[in-house]
């Protein structure tokens, strides 16, 4: 998948102790972002992503607590006491997928997108919807075909990216065994994840056999002209 700024907005959280911390600062000068670097690592904190606004005096951190040896109120307590820092918030992230929410406006391979909930989209199903769906990822599928010139099953992932579910990709003879897991996932739901990888494969003239639902994931077979790639 082509390194586009939004990807390097969004974290794999699960089993992850994700936190966000907004710092605000009393004054703007050399060395602020070094001094909040070095309370975080002595304390086995990763830092995922840092963003300053100047105008605001604010400092934007995605942070991965998981191996921490203080925690998170120590970590916030320590901050505290930097001269330039008159106020620290912090909030556990609890999604499995989060993108940062300076990212006002959300895009997706440099085009504006619509983000709607699933519900919405299962209460309006039909096959205008699913043509749509089967549009955007054939768009996905011709990237891919236009950077690699070649089919890359692990480029599937971009459809978790799209907000399909969680997916598990399988190479076995020649095919390609995708699963598609969400919660409560719904025949309807299933449709549209079908559509997706249907659209995704046509630039490969490639072929998907939907295998049924299996505990709250699609299972699909894609088989790719000229076998594995």
């Amino acid at each position: 998948m082509m390194f586009h700024r939004e990807l390097s907005m969004m974290y794999e959280a699960g089993n992850r102790t994700i936190v966000e911390l907004i710092i605000r600062l009393s004054e703007d000068r050399p060395g602020i972002l070094a001094a909040i670097s070095d309370v975080l690592a002595e304390n086995g904190v990763n830092i995922l992503n840092v963003s300053f606004n100047r105008l605001q005096k604010m400092i934007h951190v995605v942070a991965d607590f998981t191996n921490s040896v203080s925690s998170i109120s120590d970590v916030e307590g320590m901050l505290r006491k930097l001269s330039f820092i008159y106020d620290v918030m912090e909030k556990v992230l609890n999604n499995d997928i989060y993108v940062l929410a300076t990212l006002s406006i959300p895009t997706f391979n440099n085009n504006y997108v619509l983000a709607v909930d699933h519900d919405i989209l299962e209460r309006q199903m039909g096959e205008q919807v699913l043509s749509m769906v089967r549009a955007m990822g054939r768009k996905d599928g011709e990237l891919m075909l236009g950077m690699y010139s070649t089919f890359k099953p692990n480029e599937l992932y971009v459809a978790q990216l799209r907000g399909l579910g969680r997916v598990q990709v399988q190479i076995m003879d020649g095919s390609v065994l995708v699963r598609v897991c969400r919660e409560n996932l719904t025949d309807n739901f299933s449709r549209v994840i079908l559509s997706y990888l249907e659209g995704f494969a046509e630039p490969f003239n490639g072929r998907v056999q939907d295998q049924g639902l299996e505990e709250s994931c699609l299972r699909i077979k894609l088989m790719i002209e000229g076998g594995k790639q």
